[in-house]
């Protein structure tokens, strides 16, 4: 590089997540006489095809409005002694270093769950296969997926940055898995989902364009040869004129359009009612002024090992998966109740949290739209003291449905460009 940095702020950094398999091809090429080319290793490679008349593309999409990324790798060694030396002779790593990407966005319309995997048409469960499995899309052999931190010349927005390839670098996570996913919102502040990567490698470069993948072979413990990446340019994501097919078009979402319905119910003294028009606050008997919620889907994974790999070969969930949903409220009335009716009177509620579009009468469109399906109420908490409202904090939880089950787990809806964001690697 010509210039050297003094630091790095968020003005420079984009975050990209891959939607193929970590140790597949990046790019394609179509178009050819009515032919697809796959299995192209090289931008240069997928240029030169496309220069026939064809179209490639790259299957690396970048994440919108990040907040934070925060990535680490840790090494467990072991001491090696022996009688007759007081120090260690060694310490040899036995086990594959560890490597955590965390990263936060605000909500907009699904797209960036869309590009994790997660399925966001509402109907069916939003952790796909891909998701669980690790895997990117149409893959038959999961490794999980790369994640990419580009970074560009200090005091240059990396956003329609048109410097030389050699002037930026980049940090990459080979073989990632999504570890944990939350949401939260809140009066105050603005929607954010919270997400949690686990991978096998971390690799950082010179360059944005024909970098050697990070990935790891799970079968053999070794680099991947042969296949490389280019990380795009990176991109707003909001648009003047936004249309609802291909656009995003949202700077952000607010609390004020928010809407909710926690189903029907009642436990203790308190009713649970489902919500009414957008604009309107929860009223009448048994009613609550909710404050905020939030969603929380923790995966964990164990990593299946045998003797011959310096990895593990594959990254498993544990199921069954908890789905945690937490919700505070001031409270206004009380109704008559009893918690013991609960022990023989399972309630299950269908959770639906909807997120519109900014508008002045909150009938926006729909933005995104949760909805926890099959949520049984774990229990409540009211607290009040002097100089403060009166509020309660239910726990609801849930678990995570097979592919197939359309009444439990967590239901995800996207708008705009969300829903057919997959078409950028066809």
């Amino acid at each position: 590089m010509s210039n050297s940095r003094a630091r790095v702020i968020y003005q420079s950094e984009a975050l990209y997540a891959g939607t193929v398999d970590a140790t597949g091809h990046h790019f394609t090429v179509s178009g050819l006489n009515s032919a697809g080319y796959s299995g192209v290793a090289t931008q240069t490679e997928a240029e030169t095809l496309a220069a026939g008349g064809g179209d490639w593309k790259n299957g690396i999409q970048q994440l919108r409005r990040v907040q934070s990324a925060n990535y680490s790798f840790t090494i467990n060694r072991q001491d090696v002694n022996q009688f007759g030396q007081l120090a260690r002779i060694d310490s040899v790593a036995i086990d594959p270093p560890t490597v955590n990407l965390d990263f936060s966005y605000y909500l907009t319309n699904g797209v960036n769950e869309k590009i994790l995997g997660m399925n966001v048409d509402g109907q069916t469960t939003a952790f796909s296969p891909e998701v669980l499995m690790g895997g990117g899309s149409n893959s038959s052999n999961p490794d999980g997926r790369n994640f990419f931190i580009l970074t560009t010349p200090e005091g240059k927005d990396a956003v329609g940055n048109s410097d030389a390839s050699s002037e930026k670098n980049v940090i990459a996570l080979g073989n990632g898995y999504v570890t944990n996913y939350s949401m939260e919102a809140s009066v105050g502040s603005m929607p954010t989902a919270s997400v949690t990567i686990e991978g096998l490698n971390l690799q950082s470069y010179v360059g944005n364009e024909d970098l050697d993948t990070p990935a790891i072979n799970t079968q053999f413990g070794t680099p991947i040869d042969g296949i490389q990446f280019s990380v795009p340019d990176a991109i707003s994501g909001v648009t003047d004129e936004p249309s609802a097919d291909t656009d995003e078009g949202i700077s952000c979402l607010r609390p004020g359009d928010i809407s909710m319905s926690l189903g029907h119910g009642r436990a203790g003294g308190f009713e649970i009612l489902p919500s009414k028009e957008p604009w309107q606050d929860y009223e009448g008997s048994g009613s609550a002024h909710i404050q905020s919620f939030s969603i929380d889907v923790p995966i964990s994974r164990t990593t299946l090992q045998r003797l011959g790999n310096s990895f593990g070969y594959s990254k498993v969930v544990d199921f069954p998966v908890n789905i945690s949903v937490s919700v505070s409220a001031i409270l206004s009335e009380l109704k008559a109740g009893n918690v013991t009716d609960i022990l023989f009177d399972q309630e299950e509620h269908d959770l639906v949290f909807t997120l519109r579009e900014p508008d002045q009468y909150g009938t926006g469109a729909i933005a995104m739209q949760y909805r926890v399906g099959a949520a049984q109420l774990e229990g409540e908490s009211f607290s009040s003291s002097i100089g403060d409202n009166k509020t309660v904090d239910l726990t609801f939880t849930a678990q995570l449905g097979g592919p197939e089950d359309v009444a439990r787990g967590m239901f995800i809806s996207g708008s705009r460009n969300a829903l057919n964001i997959s078409d950028s690697f066809a």
